[in-house]
């Protein structure tokens, strides 16, 4: 009798449909009911095969509640049952690739992706999972190749899109991505999700004005989020006029802070651009709030420092830099700047001390020799981190047309690092700087030029950039004895042979900085500024040979102001020594507007200026001031 109702429930003893599936059933809920489904998942299948549409039991009863409750063995079991009797479903397939991914079980996962795909090659949708289930491996390049082979069907499936642009963007493969991003209809892209990567693509292929078309029309077709918003401002940051700067960008992180208050990454990027928008105090909330959600961001905290810096909270700020030293003691940007921060805020003692540490640590990093020393910086030069668009910018300025790129771009990178040799060698080997004075060369035309600028007892204001070897300036006036005054990032405690003709930017308010230089000219010192570079990180921008540059007017005003005579500096690289361009800039005609003066000068300045980069590429420097907020060309604009 048993052995004959054993017989009648097999799949092969002519069942009926309804017996067969309350079979199923029943085996189902054996499993679900078990201590260990596994050890049950053998009857399934037996189960399974006559019920007529068993598959949508095993869904609904067993693989559902297993993936809600977290059972992914249990769940990824029964698919692969399924999968076993119905070879055929791929919906089956994709929900087993994305549990087994979920387990980073990853060979498995993309078998089975891939092979949903196989059974429906037509399927956008398959092919997405494919290439977003590699990238979730780590897997990028295959991803990439996948998207590669499969294009078509994402231009084909906006919808889709998001997968393609991701894998190429993560890969390294922007042109391709932001080919995809272009080719979506701004009013109609299917989702935020697709909106806000084409806006990235096309942000990352430097097509900055077609990711903001892109971007506002997405807004207008209704996608809308926090996401979006935040790579729609670093377009506009990335273009950066100043409406862009100060009005646009904010208007969109401020939009994604509605929608995802504790964003960090938004937080972050509104704060940093309230600080370069001059909004010192509104700036301190957002940053203060990004460190307090993220305490480990580095870049934030240092930001912050500098909010709490202009909004006078000195200590505050001290303490920040050292909060971020002591977490990264050999990070010597944050060296710097605490020992600024230290020294503003009264600490003195603190900041000299520490600032013996920087020197000393940076210091052991320099060979014995100044000879050694340029000797391993010929060898490094291919490491120079000199960015793309700056070289292309100087080449595009160049007045030698005959020298070949290769030629040109290893001379302007030795130009670059020696001046950052000269500094490290100024600043961290006192004792044997000769060595590098060795590399001045004739200096009584200098001490010529300003005998008779200085003869009347006041000062001259000295006007110049970050060109050419700018460090070794201060060896060639301390060598002639003429006395100066510069302008310069340095911490007013350096205690090096130069130190005393230093205006420090690093921890005086500007008008404290003001007051130093017009005592300084008041007193008939030679003042030299810098005039590229400030530190404010609202510092004034103007427009130089189609980029945006830093530039400040207070050295024309102080010359209109003081009717002192100011002059053009720049020093160059000649016969492997240094020499010097000096010309003179405009003086005030009587009764003439300090406006109307400060745009004469100003023009007298860039067109020295523009002969200056025009010459030997090494004498570019590549690095701060004018350099500073260059841009690769927007070939959609």
């Amino acid at each position: 009798m048993v052995d004959t109702v054993i017989e009648s429930r097999r799949p092969d003893a002519g069942a009926e449909p309804q017996d067969a599936t309350a079979r199923l059933r029943e085996v189902i809920g054996q499993i679900r009911a078990s201590a260990d489904p596994a050890s049950g998942m053998t009857a399934l299948e037996p189960a399974l095969r006559p019920a007529k549409d068993g598959w949508r039991e095993v869904r609904r009863l067993l693989v559902s509640p297993d993936v809600k409750e977290g059972k992914l063995a249990s769940a990824i079991a029964a698919l692969e049952t399924l999968v076993a009797v119905y070879p055929a479903r791929v919906d089956d397939r994709r929900l087993l690739a994305s549990l087994l991914g979920r387990l980073e079980q990853w060979d498995r996962a993309i078998a089975e992706a891939d092979a949903a795909a196989g059974i429906e090659p037509g399927n956008a949708s398959l092919h997405a999972a494919r290439i977003q289930m590699r990238v979730q491996a780590g897997r990028v390049p295959e991803a990439a190749e996948v998207a590669r082979t499969t294009l078509p069907l994402a231009q084909s499936a906006p919808e889709d899109a998001y997968a393609w642009m991701m894998a190429f963007v993560r890969n390294g493969d922007v042109a391709e991505a932001s080919g995809i991003a272009a080719s979506l209809d701004p009013d109609k892209l299917p989702n935020e999700r697709v909106a806000t990567m084409a806006v990235r693509a096309l942000l990352a292929d430097g097509r900055t004005a077609a990711a903001i078309r892109l971007g506002d029309g997405a807004l207008r077709a209704g996608q809308d989020c926090a996401a979006l918003r935040s790579s729609l401002g670093l377009a506009h940051l990335r273009r950066g006029t100043e409406d862009d700067r100060k009005t646009h960008a904010l208007t969109h992180f401020e939009a994604g802070l509605q929608a995802a208050p504790d964003d960090v990454r938004l937080l972050t990027l509104h704060g940093e651009t309230l600080l370069r928008a001059g909004r010192y105090k509104d700036s301190v909330a957002p940053l203060a709030r990004a460190i307090e959600l993220a305490p480990d961001l580095e870049q934030t905290r240092g930001l912050y420092a500098r909010a709490l810096r202009y909004t006078l909270q000195y200590d505050a700020a001290a303490e920040q830099m050292m909060f971020l030293l002591k977490k990264s003691p050999d990070n010597l940007l944050w060296q710097r700047s605490a020992i600024g921060a230290l020294s503003q805020a009264g600490r003195k003692d603190e900041a000299e001390a520490l600032f013996e540490q920087y020197v000393a640590k940076r210091g052991a990093r320099l060979p014995e020799t100044f000879q050694e020393a340029l000797a391993r910086m010929e060898e490094q030069l291919d490491t120079a981190p000199i960015p793309q668009a700056r070289l292309d910018w100087a080449w595009s300025m160049r007045g030698d047309t005959s020298i070949d790129r290769a030629t040109w771009e290893r001379r302007a990178r030795w130009g670059h690092m020696i001046d950052h040799l000269l500094f490290d060698w100024l600043e961290c080997r006192e004792e044997r700087v000769e060595e590098a004075m060795a590399m001045l060369g004739e200096l009584d035309t200098g001490e010529r030029f300003f005998a008779p600028l200085l003869a009347a007892g006041r000062g001259v204001v000295v006007a110049t950039a970050h060109v050419g070897p700018m460090y070794a300036g201060l060896m060639a006036l301390e060598l002639v004895g003429i006395p100066s005054r510069w302008l310069a990032s340095a911490p007013s405690i350096a205690r090096s042979s130069y130190a005393e003709a230093l205006i420090s930017t690093a921890d005086q308010t500007e008008a404290q900085v003001a007051k130093a230089c017009m005592r300084a000219i008041n007193s008939g010192f030679v003042l030299c500024l810098a005039i590229d570079g400030a530190a404010n990180p609202a510092a004034p921008r103007t427009t130089f040979e189609g980029q945006d540059v830093t530039y400040s007017g207070f050295a024309a005003h102080l010359a209109h102001r003081m009717g002192v005579p100011s002059v053009f500096y720049a020093p160059r690289w000649e016969n492997g020594q240094v020499a010097y361009t000096l010309e003179m800039l405009p003086a005030a005609n009587p009764g003439e507007d300090a406006d109307a003066y400060a745009l004469r000068w100003q023009k007298a300045y860039f067109e020295r200026l523009r002969e200056h980069l025009a010459g030997p590429p090494e004498n570019l420097r590549l690095s701060g001031g004018i350099w500073r907020h260059v841009t690769a060309a927007d070939p959609s604009a």
